[in-house]
């Protein structure tokens, strides 16, 4: 499983999320993911290593009214903390080829990234942890 379809695993247990993994194609799609150009590992003596990666998401909520807008900014609010206690609540996704997810984290707020008078689009990072162990010839 690639990361980027781990991450929409892991968000789908979030109110059903469906994300549309790299693109929001038409304008259609209510939430996008988009892996950015950041990769941090740490190597061990053993061979094996963390890595951690940054993606993007973005969301689209009507923004017509005051209200509206409240309840998108709570909405996303809300995504963040329950990402901070999912490792509690939740078993990682297995991901195969000798790697483990350790975490996933909203690193930032949510912002209105663009907006019109009925659509605001707003943007927040997600890094995700993992392991991969040193594989065995």
């Amino acid at each position: 499983m690639t990361i980027s379809k781990a991450i929409n695993e892991i968000l789908s247990e979030y109110e059903g999320l469906q994300i549309d993994t790299d693109h929001i194609a038409d304008g259609s799609d209510q939430y996008g993911l988009f892996k950015s150009p950041a990769r941090d590992v740490q190597r061990f003596n053993d061979g094996s290593y963390t890595v951690t990666e940054t993606y993007q998401f973005f969301a689209k909520y009507d923004s017509n009214s005051d209200s509206e807008r409240m309840e998108a900014d709570e909405w996303l609010e809300d995504l963040t903390y329950w990402a901070d206690d999912y490792s509690y609540n939740y078993e990682f996704p297995e991901i195969g080829k000798n790697r483990q997810i350790q975490d996933i984290a909203v690193v930032g707020v949510p912002y209105p990234m663009e907006e019109d008078n009925r659509i605001t689009l707003y943007q927040m990072q997600l890094q995700i942890t993992y392991v991969r162990e040193r594989e065995e010839l």
